[in-house]
C-alpha cells in the first residue's frame, strides 16, 4: 500500500469507494486501506483472498478486514518495529480522521442523491430542475474535495512509511548481518526461511555446512587462524552458489545454504563440488607461511518434502550434517 502519488491515490479511492458501497462495506480505516490495495491490483494474493472471503460471506466481515489489514498491508519489519510505534499510532490517527470525513460526506452526498432523485419525479418546471441541478453540482463538489483530500493524507502518509522503512531497513540490516563475515546470521536465515517456506513445494533445499575440526584448529593455530578460515570458506561457498542461493553464517564454522527451486539431485552435486574444491585447497598460515593441514567441511543436504515445515527441514539438514560427520567427515550425506 502507499507505493502511489498523489493523483494515483485519488484515481484508486475513486475506483475503491464504489466497490465497498456495492457490497456494504463499511468505511472504516481497515476496510479503506484493503480495498485501496485490491482496486491498485498490485498484490494478487490479497485480491484472491478477498474474492474468496466475498464468495463465502457475501461480503467482508470486520474480523477478517482486521486480519487481511495486519498480514497484506502492513509489512512484517513495520509490525514489529517498537520504535517506530508512535510513529505508526499517528498514521493510524491520522487516517482515521480523515476516514470519518470521508464516510460523513458521502453519506451526507448519498442522502442528496436519494432527494434529488424523489424531486426530480415531481418536478417538471424548468426553474426547479435548474436549481436541483446547481444543489446536486455543489454536494458533488463538496464530496470531490473530502475524496481529494483523504487522497492527499494517503500520500502524506506514503512519504512517512517510505521514512520508516527506509528507517527499519538500517535497523533490520544490522541485526540480520553476521559481522565477521558480512553474510546473514542466525536472525536473517530463519526469518528468509519461514518467508519461502509456505510457498515452496518440494524444490526449496537446505544445505547445513560445518568446517571440519575447528576446534583443533583453533587450538593449534590460534583463533586468528580459525576466523580467517572461517572468512575464506564463506567467499568460498558464496562463489560456488546461484543467484536464487541465500546464505548465512550460524555460529563457529557452521553456515547454512538455501537455495530455491533447486531439487536433491542438483543440490546435492553443487554441495559435493563444494567440499571437494575446500578439500583440495592449500592454505597456509599467512603469519608463519606454513602449509595449514588440509581443510574440509561435511554437509547435510535435505529438500522441503510435503507438508514439511521449515523447522523439520532445518532438523532433517542437522541430521544429515551429523551423519557425515560420523561418518568420517569431508563428505555430504542426504536422504534418499
Amino acid at each position: 500500500m502507499f507505493q502511489h502519488s498523489m493523483k494515483q491515490a485519488n484515481q484508486l479511492m475513486r475506483s475503491a469507494l464504489p466497490l465497498m458501497v456495492k457490497l456494504d462495506i463499511p468505511p472504516t480505516p481497515y476496510n479503506y486501506g484493503i480495498w485501496y490495495e485490491y482496486a491498485s491490483n498490485n498484490n494478487p494474493k490479497l485480491n484472491q483472498v478477498v474474492d474468496r472471503t466475498i464468495r463465502r460471506f457475501g461480503s467482508l466481515p470486520a474480523f477478517v478486514s482486521k486480519e487481511l489489514f495486519n498480514e497484506f498491508i502492513i509489512a512484517d519489519d513495520i509490525k514489529q518495529a517498537n520504535a517506530q510505534h508512535k510513529s505508526l499510532d499517528e498514521l493510524t490517527e491520522k487516517l482515521n480522521d480523515e476516514s470519518a470525513s470521508v464516510t460523513k460526506e458521502l453519506s451526507t452526498f448519498t442522502q442528496s442523491l436519494s432527494h434529488t432523485r424523489a424531486a426530480l419525479k415531481v418536478n417538471t418546471d424548468k426553474e426547479k430542475l435548474i436549481h436541483i441541478a446547481n444543489l446536486l453540482d455543489r454536494r458533488t463538489f463538496k464530496a470531490n474535495q473530502v475524496v481529494e483530500q483523504f487522497g492527499q493524507t494517503v500520500s502524506e502518509v506514503q512519504n512517512e512509511l517510505t521514512r520508516l522503512r527506509r528507517e527499519l531497513a538500517e535497523v533490520k540490516k544490522s541485526t540480520e548481518v553476521d559481522q565477521m563475515t558480512l553474510l546473514a546470521n542466525e536472525k536473517g536465515f530463519e526469518r528468509t526461511l519461514f518467508s519461502l517456506a509456505p510457498f515452496a513445494e518440494d524444490d526449496l533445499t537446505l544445505l547445513m555446512m560445518d568446517i571440519d575440526n575447528l576446534a583443533q584448529i583453533n587450538q593449534d593455530y590460534g583463533k586468528k587462524v580459525g576466523s580467517s578460515l572461517i572468512l575464506y570458506i564463506a567467499k568460498t561457498v558464496s562463489s560456488f552458489l546461484p543467484d536464487r542461493a541465500y546464505v548465512a553464517r550460524l555460529k563457529g564454522g557452521q553456515f547454512a545454504v538455501l537455495i530455491n527451486d533447486m531439487e536433491l539431485g542438483e543440490a546435492s552435486e553443487l554441495a559435493d563440488a563444494v567440499r571437494l574444491n575446500i578439500s583440495n585447497q592449500k592454505i597456509r598460515n599467512k603469519d608463519s607461511n606454513t602449509l595449514l593441514k588440509q581443510i574440509t567441511v561435511s554437509i547435510g543436504v535435505a529438500t522441503l518434502l510435503g507438508d514439511e515445515g521449515p523447522t523439520e527441514l532445518v532438523q532433517r539438514a542437522q541430521h544429515y550434517l551429523t551423519y557425515a560427520k560420523r561418518s568420517g567427515k569431508n563428505r555430504i550425506a542426504h536422504h534418499v
